[in-house]
């Protein structure tokens, strides 16, 4: 009877197909996960590109409209590259006569690119005193604006405000040369009108060279170039502005000029000024070239880049990229060390270049554009002493490695600790500039003299956990704050 059953064969059958069911289904389960992963790989990867691609269309963009030093030293870093090129060229290509003949017009061409660079240069320095000329009007148009009852933001529009934007429109009318003749004469007048009531003497020269131009106008004079003659009513109008406000009311009105801080228009006053020692000027601390390697501060921005212009050309815009993300990612982990902030371009390319030789300490790719300073140990905050140089996947993998140990090998570590080493003793100074913002007071740290890098992050670390201990109360509300006085 049992044999005619066979319930052991068909046990066999049943668990037979069940294995296979069960191992079908892992497979399916597998290869499904196998593709959401390739198509997490290419949606990755096209990102990546797409990155870098919009990048160097940036660049592009940047070497086509520069419009700051960066972009500028762009621009030059690409001219000393093809004067390279075409000199490693020309000796695989002449002897001697002909080297000489090509160098000739390789200077000469290099000459015309500089000359072109440099009127972009003074167009777009032109620019910057343009608008910098009328900062003092426009740093009033904005209203104030103050956090009250619940951290609430509250805006209040002043007298001198409303004043600061009728002036900057006149303003604005004045500088727009793309209105027909007539649009131009009635601006005038109607600037000449509101002139009258004033007897100073910036209006009244004012007043005569608006005269001169309405003549221009009136009589036809359209081949006559008055682009000279109307930058002269320009800065006449800011130099009545500037003085307008102590201005008395030739008709004796007494609800004219009431107050005269309601009438004074004048930018914000930097607190603390500099000597340069290159140009002799007065300029606020942050005009001022600082890195963490210097003991003293010297020279101004503006002297800098003139003494780097007789020596070799640095293009430090990779550097700054990599500056920034760093910055980037040490806010991601909410680190309150303060050492990548108070860094600046000079020190990242000293560091990439001359510590970790510009290249990925693992695979050795020398591509700014891939590469990426982060943290060694995960654990410990950035800085010179705790970062490797890697590409961008490198330091993707890089962040989840728990043991270093296991994964790199004993050279590789001796090498990077030996890097570390070096960055200890070459990043040994910095002049700290930096200070915490409270609520309550802006404690500065130590700004008179040169310390100690690490001490300076000790000292940083025990006065922020000092900040961030103190509990803030808030005073009871009374019914006699609500009460007038």
């Amino acid at each position: 009877m049992m044999k005619r059953l066979d319930y052991d064969g068909k046990a066999r059958i049943i668990q037979k197909n069940y294995k296979i069911y069960k191992l079908w289904k892992y497979v399916k389960q597998y290869a499904r996960e196998y593709r959401e992963l390739a198509k997490q790989c290419r949606f990755y990867e096209a990102e990546n590109i797409l990155l870098y691609r919009k990048r160097h269309q940036g660049e592009i963009i940047r070497r086509i409209d520069p419009k700051t030093r960066l972009d500028f030293d762009l621009l030059y870093d690409l001219v000393e590259k093809w004067r390279r090129d075409h000199i490693e060229c020309t000796k695989q290509l002449f002897f001697r006569p002909g080297r000489c003949a090509e160098n000739y017009m390789i200077l000469e061409k290099m000459v015309e690119m500089l000359n072109v660079i440099d009127q972009k240069r003074q167009a777009v320095r032109k620019r910057y005193r343009n608008k910098k000329r009328v900062k003092f009007v426009t740093a009033n148009c904005k209203p104030i604006q103050w956090n009250g009852y619940k951290n609430i933001l509250l805006e209040m529009d002043t007298m001198r405000n409303q004043k600061a934007r009728e002036l900057k429109t006149i303003y604005d009318s004045l500088t727009n040369y793309h209105i027909t003749h007539g649009e131009r004469m009635e601006i005038l007048t109607m600037l000449k009108k509101s002139l009258e009531v004033h007897d100073c003497v910036p209006a009244f020269n004012l007043i005569r060279l608006l005269d001169e131009e309405l003549i221009y106008l009136a009589k036809g004079m359209k081949n006559m170039p008055l682009d000279y003659f109307r930058e002269k009513i320009i800065y006449s109008y800011l130099n009545f502005l500037r003085s307008s406000h102590s201005c008395c009311c030739a008709r004796n009105d007494e609800n004219f000029c009431k107050s005269v801080d309601d009438e004074k228009l004048r930018e914000p006053i930097e607190p603390k000024t500099r000597l340069c020692s290159g140009c002799l000027k007065l300029f606020p601390k942050h005009k001022f070239t600082v890195h963490g390697r210097m003991k003293r501060i010297y020279t101004c921005v503006g002297c800098t880049w003139l003494r780097e212009r007789n020596i070799k050309h640095i293009n430090y815009d990779h550097y700054v990229f990599l500056l920034n993300c760093v910055r980037s990612e040490e806010r991601k982990r909410g680190s309150s060390s303060a050492i990548s902030f108070i860094m600046q371009k000079h020190d990242m390319y000293h560091l990439v270049n001359n510590i970790w030789h510009g290249h990925s300490a693992v695979s050795e790719n020398a591509d700014l554009f891939l590469l990426r300073i982060v943290r060694y140990n995960m654990n410990e905050e950035w800085s010179p002493w705790n970062c490797i140089l890697l590409t961008e996947e490198e330091a993707a993998v890089h962040s989840r490695i728990e043991n270093l140990a296991d994964v790199y090998s004993k050279p590789l570590i001796e090498r990077v600790l030996l890097a570390h080493q070096l960055a200890k003793n070459q990043f040994k100074y910095v002049r700290t500039h930096s200070f915490v913002e409270d609520r309550r007071e802006i404690i500065y740290i130590d700004s008179t003299r040169c310390r100690h890098l690490r001490q300076f992050e000790k000292d940083f670390r025990e006065k922020f956990h000092k900040i961030s201990r103190e509990v803030i109360y808030k005073p009871a509300i009374k019914v006699d704050d609500y009460l007038y006085s």
